[in-house]
């Protein structure tokens, strides 16, 4: 706004060096500090290697693997040592007896390998979990990514509608100065190259925002870099529905099911087996102080499983296990449904893109070059010149919206099939 009250409020300042000001103002560069590119490898590099929730999850994976090392442990054997008669009706240290000896729990029921194969389960879970969290991020930078790169378009567009305003305002303002056309006209130039200044500086604030939240995404505060790298593709091969579905099965959050039904069915292994009770074996050296003699004494220990046969805990497991396979069920039709939705929104986009190019970009462009061309004749009015570069500005602003579409449905199937649409070539979901 401030733009526009600048170039209504100073009439007297003539249209070139009011032209020459606005784009001054829009077109400088970036700071020296901000005036770097990035490419999508380095950000999703950065991004992978700040993001405190990749770290933490790497933590937590230490942390099972910890688990898994300590069930995998044996039960300590225990010293116990033992005086007796050393009060009483025979009293004296000499006529004691003292034992010396060594209790061992032997675990039966296959406890330990269960519990083994229950903390190995659940440590792959993990790193499936892992994965899932890793590509989603590699989804998010490239959706930001992408976003920074429509947005920098738009912002070339709108400086291109402003040059187009700015040349139309310097022609009008020459013929007014011929009497050729009314002051009226030169009054509407003005205002419409006002606007067009203010749309320019709305880019100008979305891209800054496309930035910032890039930055984010990659875990800085605040972004070191002024511009994302690479053009957005325009094309895309995409397989049929039934070629996508079968790759489904690649998708962590739907594979990670097996992986959840091995844990639980371990869990329900370890449940059983602690029904079955352990073995305490005794061994131990007596010495009979009175006599000088020295015998050996051994014992057995067996809990007797009357009342505690572990029963909540084995029908809880088992519970949790079924209910494992319609949460797998449940997941899979939800992949499948997203699959269907994004593979026709993919297919949707590229369509659009084709008939923008093909067809409203080639018809705007011919329409504005004919008008332009008539203006300059005499054989058009300033409006239908107006008219002409809004509608060629706005095709080619719908044509980038549609390009920006189309490569975000494409990085989203790709998440669902966890790699790339065409085989052989490494996309973000492989990062």
């Amino acid at each position: 706004m401030k733009i526009l009250k600048l170039l209504i409020g100073l009439p007297l300042i003539p249209a070139l060096a009011q032209t020459i000001f606005v784009l001054f103002l829009f077109i400088a560069p970036l700071s020296a500090e901000d005036n770097q590119t990035i490419t999508l490898e380095q950000a999703l590099d950065a991004a992978i290697k700040n993001n405190p929730e990749l770290a933490g999850f790497s933590f937590e994976i230490q942390a099972a693997e910890a688990r898994s090392l300590q069930a995998s442990l044996r039960p300590n054997p225990e010293l116990e040592a033992e005086v007796e008669n050393i009060s009483g009706n025979l009293p004296g240290a000499h006529r004691s007896e003292t034992t010396v000896g060594i209790r061992q729990l032997f675990e039966l029921g296959g406890k330990r390998p269960t519990r083994i194969k229950k903390a190995d389960a659940e440590l792959e879970l993990l790193r499936r979990d892992y994965e899932a969290l890793r590509l989603n991020l590699v989804s998010d930078i490239t959706r930001a990514f992408i976003t920074l790169q429509g947005m920098q378009k738009r912002l070339e567009l709108t400086r291109e509608g402003y040059r187009i305003a700015s040349m139309l305002s310097s022609s009008v303002a020459e013929r007014v100065a011929a009497g050729a056309v009314s002051p009226i006209e030169e009054t509407r130039a003005r205002v419409t190259l006002a606007v067009a200044a203010t749309d320019v500086e709305r880019a100008v604030k979305e891209v800054e925002e496309a930035r910032q939240e890039l930055a984010k995404s990659i875990g800085f505060t605040s972004p070191f870099f002024s511009t994302a790298a690479g053009e957005l593709r325009d094309e895309v091969v995409i397989p049929d529905l039934n070629v996508l579905e079968g790759r489904l099965a690649r998708n962590p959050d739907l594979t990670r099911w097996e992986l959840e039904r091995n844990t639980r069915d371990a869990a329900l292994a370890v449940e059983r087996s602690m029904a079955i009770p352990d073995v305490s074996f005794f061994g131990a050296f007596r010495r009979l102080n009175e006599s000088t003699e020295n015998t050996l004494v051994m014992g057995l220990s067996i809990p007797l499983p009357v009342f505690n046969r572990n029963q909540g805990a084995i029908r809880e497991a088992a519970s949790a296990l079924s209910k494992t396979e319609q949460e797998r069920r449940s997941g899979e039709v939800k992949l499948r449904t997203q699959l269907a939705q994004r593979h026709s929104s993919l297919v949707s986009a590229l369509k659009e893109v084709h008939v923008l190019h093909e067809e409203a970009l080639a018809g705007a462009q011919s329409a504005y070059d004919a008008v332009s061309e008539g203006y300059n004749l005499g054989k058009f009015r300033y409006l239908d010149v107006l008219d002409a570069g809004k509608a060629l500005i706005e095709s080619k602003l719908r044509y980038v919206d549609a390009l920006v579409a189309l490569n975000v449905s494409k990085i989203d199937l790709e998440r669902l099939i966890a790699g790339p649409l065409e085989p052989g070539i490494n996309t973000s979901a492989e990062k």
